[in-house]
């Protein structure tokens, strides 16, 4: 025959009053591999239900004894994306554990308070006070933490013509959200163009949390490239170039390839000579457009 035996095991750890019980959890963890959300402690027949209180605010003292037990449901692991950072940390849960459960072990093992966070699966902020299961989040799901958000972040938009904008957005609206935004405060269609955050350039369905967007953000607005021809006297040159980029930045481009001095530089698109302070849209120039490059000759100056 067989029959089971329970064997209780000691351990000794060493704390500090300061430390939370999640940190307590954590260090069992550690020493007996025990994931957190599968212990309940109790101390004097008390159950520890609060990973935030510190073993001082549960009146545990040196040399106290605490009482672990082992739920024998099995736990779900959980990956979690911190803002600004490009790895994720792994969480250990139940499907009916409270995202305030959640929460705590993320605090813990970020050494930050649960208070100044919150969770977002989806595209949606979930509620401390419901579970896992509530918002149908399967293991193996990706968390983001985004800090607690103010209503409104400002932001900072550099248009193709170096113009900058100040914009108010919050952390769940979409990348086409800010497009919409910006096209407001400019008064023309920015959706044939892209944002740029760095040298990362911004998925319309993305939404800002998982952009890593923050108020001290700056993003730039580029028109998508397009291909002109510059009629010369000796043929054709082709660029490379935005709808929105100025005719300067253009003779620029012009300079190192023919090595022709920009104020010598004359372009001429539909019997119209180019400002250099305008950019291209401003010309109803487009995909395979034919501008006329002029030379003009140089001021030719007597010494006597």
């Amino acid at each position: 025959m067989t029959i089971d035996v329970k064997v209780t095991k000691t351990v000794t750890i060493t704390v500090k009053e300061s430390d939370s019980i999640g940190h307590v959890k954590s260090l069992i963890h550690d020493h007996e591999g025990i994931p957190e959300c599968l212990q309940q402690l109790f101390s004097k027949d008390v159950r520890l239900t609060d990973d935030e209180q510190t073993l001082m605010d549960c009146g545990i003292i040196e040399n106290s004894t605490l009482h672990a037990y082992i739920d024998n449901s099995i736990p779900k692991v959980f990956l979690v994306k911190r803002p600004h950072a490009n790895v994720t940390i792994t969480v250990y849960s139940r499907t009916f554990d409270t995202i305030q459960d959640v929460k705590c072990r993320i605090g813990v093992k970020e050494g930050v308070n649960s208070k100044q966070f919150s969770l977002i699966h989806d595209g949606k902020f979930l509620e401390d006070d419901k579970t896992l299961a509530f918002y149908k989040i399967n293991g193996g799901s990706t968390l983001h933490m985004v800090s607690i958000p103010r209503d409104k972040l400002l932001i900072s938009v550099v248009m193709p013509t170096e113009e900058i904008v100040k914009i108010e957005v919050k952390v769940t609206l979409t990348v086409r959200d800010i497009k919409t935004i910006i096209e407001s405060r400019v008064g023309y269609s920015i959706s044939s163009m892209d944002l740029i955050l760095g040298k990362q350039q911004l998925e319309d369905s993305k939404i800002l949390y998982q952009c890593d967007i923050n108020e001290e953000s700056v993003l730039k607005v580029k028109s998508r490239t397009i291909q002109i021809l510059i009629k010369t006297s000796s043929g054709s040159i082709t660029l490379d170039v935005h709808r929105h980029e100025l005719v300067k930045n253009v003779k620029d481009m012009l300079l190192q390839k023919l090595n022709i001095p920009i104020h010598l530089q004359k372009l001429v698109f539909e019997g119209k000579s180019l400002a250099d302070s305008r950019d291209l849209a401003s010309y109803n120039i487009r995909m395979h457009s034919n501008i006329i490059f002029d030379c003009r000759s140089p001021v030719s100056t007597t010494i006597i």
